[in-house]
């Protein structure tokens, strides 16, 4: 992929795509790329609010005109061989995108283009406003100009998306925590990406301090029922979003989104052995979304299912 730069990026023209509901912002930009693309799911913009959103796309053969994009997006494409024709330099000249590789584009003008074949993909898009603010949130920032990845294959990248897009078909599951947290991730390792050759190798990361850890934790335990978001701990804690990801692992030996489902998890455990409480009522106060939920967390982690934890109980 490829198109020109432009310093004053244009506004969006809103348009309705069959198969497309009603979108703004990042939502919005994934529509303006890929004209008359179809997609199996509803926007995403409640998981992952206006900033960022993720789709997967129907992409069919036809021509598309040149349209002005005012959000980075990166393309994962899936499934087949996409094939077509970009404008560029006054002729349309052939490109082919593999199956787990990945473009990008950057804010400016997206050039026509006629797709020859129609294939899928899983797009994701990111306000330029998120991008530049996480960028100065970097302990070791970017060198160079931000270049377009076209066709890259990079596992990290692939990965990422991928459980993205779960996400997003699962309606959020698994609570902001977690998007935000693989947000952060993308978004952070395609800067690096985007903008030089190769990512700087991790350097030494301080632990977070015990009294900020303390309050995080506090606040993890006394919002164990909501679903608390990755910037409130950030803020609780008093550091950048990206910083406290690195710090909090660096104290505890794991994620925050996976630190807080232990605590809701062993909540539900104490809970269940007060035996006058229902599971639905045990899955909302511990902040899973339902009681199916609960279920399938629980059992992935003990390997047993709630029902039976609570007969084994009562036979001691």
């Amino acid at each position: 992929m490829s198109f020109v730069n432009t310093r004053e990026p244009s506004a969006f023209r809103t348009r309705n795509h069959e198969g497309i509901h009603p979108a703004r912002g990042a939502d919005r930009a994934i529509q303006q790329l890929f004209q008359g693309m179809r997609s199996p799911k509803s926007p995403s913009v409640d998981i992952f609010e206006s900033d960022v959103a993720i789709q997967r796309c129907m992409i069919g053969s036809g021509e598309q005109s040149e349209v002005a994009v005012d959000y980075h997006c990166l393309v994962l494409w899936d499934t087949h061989v996409a094939e077509g024709e970009l404008a560029l330099g006054g002729c349309f000249r052939p490109y082919k995108k593999f199956p787990n590789t990945i473009s990008t584009v950057v804010p400016g003008f997206f050039p026509a283009v006629r797709n020859l074949s129609p294939h899928t993909a899983i797009v994701c898009s990111m306000n330029a406003g998120f991008i530049s603010h996480l960028e100065g949130e970097l302990d070791r920032l970017p060198q160079g100009s931000f270049h377009e990845l076209a066709g890259q294959d990079d596992f990290v990248l692939r990965n990422i998306t991928r459980l993205l897009i779960k996400e997003a078909d699962d309606g959020g599951l698994s609570g902001k925590l977690y998007s935000e947290s693989l947000t952060v991730a993308l978004a952070s390792r395609l800067l690096y990406l985007g903008r030089s050759a190769k990512q700087p190798e991790p350097g030494k990361v301080s632990a977070l301090p015990r009294r900020s850890l303390a309050r995080v934790l506090d606040r993890m335990r006394s919002d164990i029922h909501i679903d608390t978001s990755l910037k409130t701990l950030a803020a609780e804690a008093g550091y950048s979003q990206s910083q406290f990801l690195k710090m909090f692992r660096a104290a505890t030996g794991t994620t925050p989104h996976q630190y807080l489902l232990d605590l809701k998890l062993e909540k539900a455990k104490v809970l269940m052995a007060a035996r006058n409480i229902s599971m639905i009522d045990i899955a909302a106060a511990c902040g899973f979304s339902s009681q199916s939920h609960l279920s399938t967390t629980f059992r992935n982690r003990f390997g047993s299912t709630p029902s039976r934890y609570i007969r084994d109980l009562r036979r001691k």
